[in-house]
């Protein structure tokens, strides 16, 4: 009766283990990386998914906000979307106590997020139009004044550093501000508006 010595059992073995695990890699090769979104584009969509105004779809997007913070505490634009999103989910709230929470902590989240980085035009705008769109007996309307007369200077410039429809989001919502509260370049900031680009959404929206 024939007897295989222990040492080429084992090295039997390991060849057979190491055969079938480069048999399976070549069956299921590694996908390649695509190339992941801008971070301000990645969470403007996550943001627009909160507009859809229901609590699950805005605690979802919280939780990527979130998420983004734990990675990079510095992340100024995830902290003020994620203060956006708070207000918006405030808004979608039934219960009065449960809106003062997220309101309150949206107020704050945007606010901390503007004083890491004011010179961010990204972050400023988002506090800007959440701050608009905050019903005025919170007293925003203030802050959103001076943070799109900050921004001013950024979205009329030839070099902006900012796309043109975000400048034109800019400029209507600080032109419904300026309207509002019967600032002096309410009609200089909507006829900028126009002509930035005249065809398109925002264009139209501030056609004289």
């Amino acid at each position: 009766m024939r007897r295989d010595h222990p040492l080429i059992l084992l090295f039997l073995l390991c060849f057979t283990i190491q055969s079938c695990g480069e048999e399976k890699k070549a069956l299921s090769p590694t996908p390649p990386k695509l190339p992941s979104k801008p971070k301000h584009e990645l969470y403007l969509e996550w943001h627009n998914r909160c507009l859809e105004g229901t609590t699950s779809e805005i605690d979802a997007q919280i939780t990527r906000f979130e998420a983004s913070l734990r990675a990079d505490n510095n992340d100024q634009l995830a902290r003020v979307y994620l203060g956006s999103a708070c207000a918006l989910r405030a808004k979608a709230s039934f219960w009065g106590p449960t809106k003062l929470k997220y309101l309150r902590r949206g107020q704050m989240l945007m606010d901390q997020a503007v004083e890491a980085a004011p010179n961010h035009p990204r972050v400023r705008m988002v506090r800007a139009i959440a701050s608009y769109k905050i019903p005025k007996r919170f007293g925003r309307r203030k802050i959103a004044i001076a943070d799109f007369e900050k921004l001013m200077p950024v979205v009329t410039q030839q070099a902006s550093a900012l796309q043109m429809n975000e400048r034109q989001v800019i400029l209507y919502y600080a032109w419904l501000t300026f309207k509002e509260e019967g600032h002096k370049d309410a009609h200089e900031v909507r006829s900028t508006c126009h002509h930035l680009a005249p065809d398109s959404k925002y264009g139209k929206l501030t056609r004289p």
